[in-house]
């Protein structure tokens, strides 16, 4: 049935549901679908064969809680138990035998994906008719994370936003045999979406709730914890762990995973995860205290996903009163994890070594966008004297006399030396600052009112008062510091720099390291800037020396994709994520192209061999057009 078919058809079925009182019937009341932690594996596995009876129904979904908002969709439920969201979860050894029937409940047609043996066409349709019934049955095929789902409304995964857009679940194949080592999570990414209303009803979800009804982690000091994430929504996600590393074991989809031996598994704080994909990750909580797992796109983790389901009074109400309640002013794809007291001796950060003295102020400047004023720092050594910028200086914006300062410095520490980070307000709200990628103690993380532990928690720094920071960083790269107040005119009007961490002995070059910064440009705006510019000034190289060029993603919600282009192909070396050295079998040279999400920061070496101009170009898509470039010279 095609799209439009289908819409109408929907369209018919809500009229006749809204009617059915008018005509006589009772409406029979919408069962409400439990949230899915997916630690229970659905249906009888005996003798090899797993029997497994689904079926599709609508119910009423509950995301923030039995008290707050609802959505109407549809989902999967187990025969006899309550609906799901998401679906009851797939979970067999290798060499499975699975029988599985369908019943669709919907009054319209099902098209089915993913119930399928590994690896296999994971967009291979079964379609159920209205009131239907399909019997499928086949092997479980190759170990995964894979994932099965459904459409009512549309032909297309992207498509699906509102009403089908939960009918996901989880599809895991184990390998056969006793499983031994360290037992495994499953993480569920979906949302809902009505973009025909101002302003947008969104919800995200993780395993069917939304922050801060997601899972609270309670995970054991120095034991490695696996997870498996899927992301079975229409958005894409950089999924973002605080405090330290996670190593990527497996990305995949719906009928496929690749696993990476030893010598490809890349170390990252932020890995995006398009639409339909999945990805096994492992890390060590090796900090204790509280942290986060989250989404680091702005709009997916903000309270402000709140506002389309209230009135203007209420909306007016979370402003003044909730910026930073850590339970109000986040909401959607946000995991809150507790790593209980350990042997933390081994952390860097409390080394007792003499600190390098810093002072990080914030300050307002002039009403760059629009309403909003621009926001930035100024960095002053232990004496009160500036720090020189090691950044390019920018041309001032038209109409503002900002002269030659860079309100978004770079902030160079050397690996291994402590720091203390005197952050200075001179804001006219609170705010605190997260030092993202950086290893450290959870109270120095930086998320209001969640870092630190039950003894001392994270305040926000209140406007005109001082808070000091301390760590010591373990290794060097690139890395972010930014606002985490959840406040959208923060991040978005330049509460964000660049955080390089160079080896004992060596310095930041800006002559041969160049950075390329993206961020919002102003809370009002879908534009970017880079470098703190929408016209950046021109890079300079010189031909047979190599550079370093250091990408970081800020924005509040923008995916990248930084091309380095000239009259023919390019290629570059790529050699660190997120500040951590890529395996040997991801450096080789390649096509001077990266899509790059928020919260993540990509290494690559360039060497020039001849003089030129060439474009370095930033877009949303491969085919969108250019939001904006800078010019690179390269001379003798």
């Amino acid at each position: 049935m095609r799209r439009a078919s289908r819409l109408a058809l929907f369209a018919a079925t809500a009229w006749l549901v809204a009617a059915a009182p008018a005509l006589g019937q009772a409406a029979a009341p919408l069962p409400a679908a439990a949230h899915n932690d997916n630690t229970r594996p659905a249906g009888t596995l005996r003798d090899g064969v797993l029997t497994l009876r689904l079926e599709a129904v609508t119910a009423r979904w509950y995301p923030e809680g039995p008290k707050a908002v609802s959505r109407t969709v549809q989902v999967f439920a187990e025969e006899g138990r309550p609906p799901q969201v998401p679906g009851p979860l797939v979970r067999v050894p290798e060499g499975t035998e699975i029988r599985v029937s369908i019943r669709n409940r919907l009054a319209m047609p099902l098209t089915l994906r993913g119930l399928i043996e590994r690896p296999g066409d994971g967009a291979a349709v079964t379609d159920i008719p209205a009131s239907g019934v399909r019997e499928l049955r086949f092997k479980a095929g190759d170990p995964g994370t894979y994932f099965y789902w459904a459409a009512t409304t549309s032909e297309t995964y992207l498509a699906r936003r509102m009403i089908d857009s939960q009918l996901t679940a989880g599809f895991i194949v184990d390998p056969a045999g006793p499983q031994t080592g360290v037992p495994d999570r499953v993480f569920i990414i979906t949302e809902w979406l009505d973009a025909g209303v101002r302003p947008v009803k969104i919800t995200g979800a993780i395993n069917g709730a939304s922050w801060p009804h997601t899972d609270r982690l309670t995970l054991p000091f120095g034991e490695a914890a696996q997870w498996r994430v899927i992301n079975g929504s229409f958005g894409a996600h950089p999924m973002h762990l605080h405090g330290t590393f996670y190593t990527v074991e497996s990305r995949g989809d719906a009928g496929r995973d690749s696993h990476y031996g030893a010598d490809k598994r890349r170390m990252v704080t932020t890995e995006l995860m398009e639409p339909g994909t999945t990805m096994a990750m492992r890390w060590v909580p090796d900090r204790v205290g509280n942290w986060l797992f989250h989404c680091h796109i702005l709009g997916h983790v903000s309270g402000d996903m709140r506002h389309g389901d209230m009135t203007p009074a209420e909306r007016e109400a979370a402003a003044a009163h909730t910026e930073h309640d850590i339970e109000k002013a986040m909401a959607g794809l946000v995991i809150g994890i507790s790593v209980p007291p350990g042997d933390e001796t081994a952390a860097p950060d409390l080394e007792p070594h003499v600190r390098r003295r810093l002072t990080l102020r914030m300050q307002e400047g002039p009403r760059r966008y629009g309403r909003a004023p621009q926001l930035g720092f100024s960095i002053l050594n232990a004496d009160g004297a500036a720090v020189p910028n090691v950044a390019p200086t920018m041309p001032p914006p038209v109409g503002v006399a900002v002269g030659d300062v860079n309100p978004s410095p770079t902030l160079v520490l050397t690996r291994g030396e402590p720091v203390t980070l005197t952050l200075d307000s001179k804001l006219s709200k609170e705010t605190q600052i997260h030092w993202h990628g950086i290893e450290l103690e959870s109270y120095n993380d930086g998320v209001p009112g969640w870092s630190g532990h039950l003894r001392q928690i994270t305040p926000a720094i209140k406007p005109g008062a001082t808070y000091q920071v301390q760590f010591t960083p373990p290794r060097a790269g690139t890395f972010i510091y930014h606002t985490h107040a959840h406040d959208r005119e923060q991040l978005s009007s330049g509460l964000y720099g660049a955080l390089i961490v160079t080896e004992p002995g060596q310095a930041f070059d800006p002559d041969v390291e160049r950075i390329v910064l993206i961020g919002g440009a102003g809370p009002d705006s879908q534009s970017i800037e880079v470098n703190r510019h929408t016209n950046p000034i021109p890079m300079n190289l010189k031909a047979g020396v190599t550079h370093r060029f250091r990408l970081i993603n800020i924005s509040p919600g923008f995916t990248a994709i930084v091309s380095l282009r000239g009259d023919g192909p390019i290629r570059w070396r790529p050699v660190a994520k997120d500040g951590a050295d890529l395996p040997p079998s991801q450096t080789s040279p390649q096509l001077a192209q990266q899509t790059i999400s928020v919260g993540e920061t990509y290494d690559f070496e360039y060497r020039p061999s001849e003089p030129g101009e060439l474009r370095l170009e930033v877009r949303k898509r491969a085919a969108d057009p250019i939001l904006t470039s800078i010019i690179v010279r390269v001379t003798r």
